[in-house]
C-alpha cells in the first residue's frame, strides 16, 4: 500500500512540474540590433546587455601573421546572476537553457565593419544577431 502511495504520489508531483514547464513564457523569435551597452530586456529576470567588441584583425595598413577575430561580448543576466558569451562570425550561435530553449546566432546579412588603420581608436561596432526557437 505504501510503496502505491508513493508512486501514486510522484506521479502527481512529475505531472505538476510539467505543467509548470509548459506555462512557462517561450522567448520570441526576432532579430535584435544593438548598440555598445544596450541592453535588452527579455523576460521577466532576464536581459542580455551587449558589452562591445574584441577586435583583434589585421588593420588595413599592416602586414600580420595571422588574421585576427572579431568576437561580440554580450552578458546575460537572469536575477542578479551574470553570465558572459560571445558571439564569432562563422562560428555556432549560444545556447543557454536560460534562453528557454531558444539560441542566438549572429545575423548572417550584417557586414563585418572595417578594421581601420593601425594605431586608430577602435571604432563602435553594432551587432544585429537573431533568437530561434529551437
Amino acid at each position: 500500500m505504501h510503496t502505491l502511495l508513493r508512486v501514486l504520489t510522484l506521479g502527481c508531483a512529475a505531472s505538476l512540474l510539467g505543467a509548470c514547464a509548459t506555462t512557462q513564457e517561450r522567448l520570441p523569435e526576432a532579430r535584435y540590433t544593438l548598440t555598445e551597452h544596450q541592453v535588452l530586456p527579455l523576460a521577466r529576470h532576464l536581459t542580455i546587455t551587449y558589452e562591445g567588441a574584441d577586435d583583434s584583425r589585421c588593420p588595413d595598413n599592416a602586414r600580420c601573421i595571422w588574421p585576427g577575430r572579431l568576437a561580440y561580448r554580450f552578458t546575460m543576466r537572469i536575477g542578479s546572476v551574470a553570465q558572459a558569451f560571445y558571439l564569432v562570425p562563422g562560428k555556432p550561435g549560444y545556447m543557454s537553457p536560460a534562453l528557454r530553449g531558444s539560441r542566438i546566432e549572429l545575423d548572417h546579412m550584417t557586414p563585418l565593419p572595417p578594421r581601420g588603420m593601425a594605431g586608430a581608436a577602435p571604432g563602435s561596432y553594432p551587432v544585429t544577431f537573431n533568437m530561434y526557437a529551437q
